[in-house]
């Protein structure tokens, strides 16, 4: 269990407008779940569900409503879903969640419907999502899989893509790190970033960077990735 001094509260933010090319959209922090639960979602998003947005909607709002998870999101004047972001603690099963450490929390997904992007929406979820100072205290992961992303239809190669997805992460004060977990390490257009809060603890620093590398030797230390 993440210990409560470490667990960002569930601030109400005001909801934030963007003017966007196809219209003004509202984003807003840490949206609660009953809320998403009456907005509408576009079609355009649900990759992570092979292109199922009634899926995606579902998982948000099993997100919102989690002790710990932050669905920070953008919808039409229609209130329709058009953008999302997500944190929680990192799963169980993962390096990054084994543990239970509290203070470290991972960016599960971020998606802009595929008619939105290019609009500053994305920009917009980030700049929402750490507005407040809640997670100042702690440590954000967010692990990028090349088979997660949605290059195809950005008519972008991985590696241009990856660029893009890195330069909004790195807006919002995300760093690369070096790893050996196999996931990451095994592919170089996969990536490990994190977003290590300016008043993060001492030692849940040292706690992140201590699961970094655990096969030092291996393969894994040998990748294209881990060795740049």
């Amino acid at each position: 269990m993440l210990s409560h001094c470490l667990r960002p509260p569930k601030i109400n933010a005001e909801p934030q407008q963007l003017e966007t090319p196809r219209g003004v959209v509202t984003v807003v922090a840490r949206c609660p779940a009953e809320e998403i639960a009456r907005l509408g979602i576009d079609d355009g998003l649900g990759f992570f569900w092979r292109n199922r947005s009634d899926l995606q909607h579902q998982a948000l709002v099993r997100i919102a409503a989690l002790p710990d998870g932050n669905v920070t999101l953008a919808y039409s004047h229609a209130r329709i879903i058009v953008g999302y972001v997500t944190v929680y603690a990192p799963d169980a099963d993962t390096r990054w969640g084994r543990d239970g450490i509290a203070g470290l929390y991972e960016l599960g997904g971020i998606e802009v419907a595929r008619n939105w992007r290019s609009g500053g929406v994305s920009r917009a979820l980030m700049t929402a999502l750490f507005a407040d100072g809640s997670y100042d205290q702690a440590i954000v992961i967010a692990t990028g899989y090349r088979w997660c992303w949605d290059y195809e239809s950005s008519g972008m190669s991985v590696r241009e893509y990856r660029d893009v997805l890195h330069r909004t992460m790195q807006r919002a004060g995300f760093q690369f790190y070096d790893t050996d977990e196999p996931n990451i390490a095994w592919y170089p257009d996969n990536a490990l970033v994190a977003r290590i809060g300016k008043h993060a603890p001492k030692g849940l620093v040292k706690k992140f960077k201590g699961l970094l590398f655990e096969n030092r030797g291996s393969d894994y230390a040998m990748s294209e990735f881990v060795g740049r």
